[in-house]
């Protein structure tokens, strides 16, 4: 979803990017709402990795909101990474992943802006497949969802941060539970069924 905001937010005009950075050439006369910075593409460079890198303005700035990076094909673009800054502090926030075939593989996001990833979408055949959460913004993943055709099968819980799982839901369908299972020694492996 994320994803598609952002690609509707950057929109190329027929012709081309809009100039960036409002600039003017010398001597002309332009009125002073010309000199508004616009959006638009603001560089477009090979990367150390041999990926086509381009940074694009989204709010007219002329810092980058967004930064695609592309490998070069047979004759075809391939958008393999995008990286976002939702909130315009320099900092990626969204960071999403493709396969050759221009599906998603990976989406991390950083939901307090501290610069660390919080959720971690993995993808399987354009599909998710697993979620990892940070819920208590520690740093470390303490939540883990598992998909089975878009629907939350199963979560896994590391509920006292000891980087083991010790709480597991079963989930049906809609989204209810239909058993849990708890590890309460700590060694890792469910101890406790319920139904």
């Amino acid at each position: 979803m994320l994803l598609a905001l952002t690609l509707l937010a950057c929109p190329v005009p027929p012709g081309g990017p809009a100039p960036v950075g409002g600039a003017v050439a010398a001597g002309t006369s332009q009125s002073p709402q010309a000199l508004v910075p616009t959006a638009g593409i603001l560089t477009t460079r090979l990367n150390a990795d041999g990926m086509t890198q381009q940074e694009v303005d989204i709010d007219g700035d002329a810092r980058p909101d967004i930064i695609n990076y592309f490998r070069d094909s047979a004759g075809a673009r391939l958008l393999l990474k995008k990286d976002v800054d939702l909130n315009r502090d320099g900092r990626i926030d969204v960071r999403t992943s493709f396969d050759e075939a221009g599906l998603r593989v990976l989406e991390e996001m950083d939901g307090d802006f501290d610069g660390r990833a919080d959720v971690v979408d993995h993808y399987i055949q354009g599909k998710r497949s697993m979620t990892e959460k940070d819920t208590d913004f520690n740093g470390s993943f303490d939540l883990f969802s598992y998909y089975e055709n878009g629907i939350v099968r199963r979560k896994e819980r590391d509920s006292n941060a000891d980087a083991k799982i010790d709480f597991w839901e079963y989930l049906d369908d809609q989204g209810a539970v239909l058993k849990t299972g708890r590890d309460q020694d700590g060694d890792g492996v469910m101890d406790q069924r319920s139904q």
